[in-house]
């Protein structure tokens, strides 16, 4: 009985310390959202600026707003985790920019805000509690989970985004992902 007990005991011990370096670190997060973010940046930008209007049809967004949707929720759901709306002046949401320039420049800022906002964060903040969605649902996350949830979003909306690029014949940059 004493050696079954001490061989549990063992065994807890070493999935604690394992599960303790398989944690998710805030630097795994920033390298991992500098690799993503890159992503999506270069593939606005592999889209000629005529073709920002293209659609692949009724009621699909035109790529200017596949992309601005992406922006919106890097800072709507960044405000959520992070407590806080970026510096920067936010396009008007029932007219958002449509010209490539504009389009790329705000989706860039809200890329660097949800970033440096990450590195603002130590590594145990990453398990606090936070309010998630609309106000009054009374839903609670921890802000890794949050954050998790918006890399998982943004690789969903980039995956319609490279749709976008190969149904004009564009060949959309390379994906991007986790560093390990």
């Amino acid at each position: 009985m004493k050696r079954s007990i001490t061989m549990i005991f063992a065994f807890i011990c070493t999935s604690f310390m394992y599960s303790q370096n398989q944690a998710i670190t805030k630097k795994d997060l920033v390298d991992s959202w500098e690799i993503m973010s890159a992503m999506v940046v270069e593939s606005a930008k592999a889209m000629p600026a005529d073709d920002f209007n293209y659609s692949p049809g009724e009621p699909i967004r035109n790529f200017a707003n596949q992309l601005n949707h992406t922006t919106k929720s890097n800072i709507g759901l960044g405000s959520m985790i992070f407590g806080k709306m970026p510096s920067f002046k936010m396009p008007n949401p029932q007219n958002p920019p449509q010209e490539k320039k504009a389009v790329v420049d705000i989706l860039e800022k809200s890329f660097e805000y949800f970033k440096e906002n990450i590195e603002a964060l130590s590594d145990e903040s990453l398990s606090e509690t936070i309010s998630w969605g609309r106000q009054g649902s009374g839903i609670k996350i921890t802000r890794l989970k949050g954050i998790l949830i918006v890399f998982s979003h943004l690789q969903r909306e980039h995956g319609k985004t490279m749709m976008y690029l190969r149904a004009k014949g564009i060949k959309p940059p390379a994906a991007g992902s986790w560093k390990f």
